[in-house]
């Protein structure tokens, strides 16, 4: 079996007004720096708009930032919401972004799912989808020959010479988060890695979307069996009983927040979301259950069970959700750069994990008795 590369996402949202988006910002680029010490290949940042469920509306302006920060790590944006983008406008920002990272940028690309921010761009979302499959035409153009000529239902591009041939002689890597037939045949076409979240459902409800992805792929002329997958993950680790109840009260926030944010109408306070219930929301304890949330063992365990059962090329972490403060962000990761990965071993593909402490700015907690069996 062949061992998933590790991502880190961070999309860097604020839980209240108490929360500082400064705060957020430092929380992110030391987590990434962390990350790569402990040889994550990738760190992804989210792209949002107008609402306190992420501060990112721009996540190549992020991996710029982290680009001179760091060595090695891969730095890429998950996703770029492509409707929103004029295509010859992105395809030079992704041209200079690989530049800035000495060739280190990863792609993301998806088509957008809140309604909201489709409205507030003065974008139909019905057509979302073909305008994505158009502006990734115009952009394979620009990775392959550095000239742009295009001429379709959305966009027309008169030929242009870009000012450099973007990335040199070789592509960056492409992620795609789409379910949609025609994406995910296109990714297959092209040998991209498909991504796709547990959410709060658990593996059973990931193995089936693998399953359906996997007869997409085929119809794409992809083989099944070698099908690349990003799986996304929420991940905290901690031994405090209290803290893993505040980990999953949040992970129960960001599924409110996804079904909020991906409806018709949203429902707002200024710029943060008023959460409500999901209809068949389960007990807290069926979210602290289904996440990846508990000690270093339990964690470890658990994330071998699902990597074995779904078997993807990468495991993208999530650990900063908003609501968890900084020093108990940057502790989880810590732990489980030192306690979890070690275990992991067989199954992950991650640099040798430096000694602790890393470049956490808290110190890190005294361990407390396992609340787990």
């Amino acid at each position: 079996m062949r061992r998933a590369k590790l991502g880190l996402f961070n999309l860097m949202g604020l839980r209240d007004r108490t929360s500082a988006p400064v705060a957020v910002l430092r929380t992110t680029v030391d987590a990434v720096k962390m990350a790569e010490d402990f040889g994550f290949d990738v760190a992804w940042f989210a792209e949002h708009h107008f609402t306190n469920h992420s501060i990112c509306p721009n996540a190549l302006m992020m991996v710029s930032h982290l680009a001179g920060q760091t060595a090695r790590i891969r730095l890429g944006p998950a996703v770029l919401a492509l409707p929103f983008h004029n295509p010859l406008r992105l395809v030079q920002e992704l041209a200079l972004a690989d530049l800035l990272t000495s060739g280190r940028l990863v792609v993301g690309l998806g088509a957008g799912y809140q309604p909201y921010e489709f409205d507030r761009f003065g974008i139909d979302p019905a057509g979302k989808h073909a305008r994505m499959l158009e502006i990734w035409d115009i952009l394979e153009q620009g990775f392959s020959s550095g000239r742009v000529e295009h001429s379709g239902a959305f966009y027309a591009v008169k030929p242009t010479e870009l000012s450099m041939r973007p990335f040199g002689v070789a592509t960056p890597e492409v992620f795609v988060a789409s379910r949609e037939p025609e994406v995910v045949r296109r990714a297959a076409r092209g040998g991209h890695t498909l991504f796709i979240g547990f959410g709060h459902r658990g593996l059973e409800n990931a193995l089936a979307a693998r399953a359906a992805l996997e007869r997409l792929w085929a119809e794409g002329g992809g083989d099944p069996a070698t099908m690349p997958l990003a799986v996304q993950r929420f991940v905290y680790v901690t031994e405090d009983r209290a803290q893993a109840e505040l980990a999953a009260a949040c992970v129960r926030d960001f599924a409110r927040a996804y079904h909020t944010l991906g409806a018709a109408a949203l429902d707002k306070d200024g710029a943060f979301v008023r959460l409500m219930p999901l209809n068949d929301e389960p007990p807290l304890d069926d979210f602290l259950e289904k996440a990846v949330i508990g000690p270093a063992d339990h964690c470890a365990e658990r994330l071998a069970a699902e990597l074995s059962a779904l078997r993807p090329t990468h495991l993208c972490c999530m650990m900063g959700l908003a609501g968890l403060g900084r020093q108990e962000t940057l502790a989880s990761l810590e732990r489980f750069g030192t306690e979890v990965l070690p275990q992991l071993s067989d199954l992950v593909e991650a640099g040798e994990p430096a000694p602790a402490p890393l470049r956490s700015a808290a110190g890190r907690a005294p361990a407390l008795a396992p609340w787990r069996d």
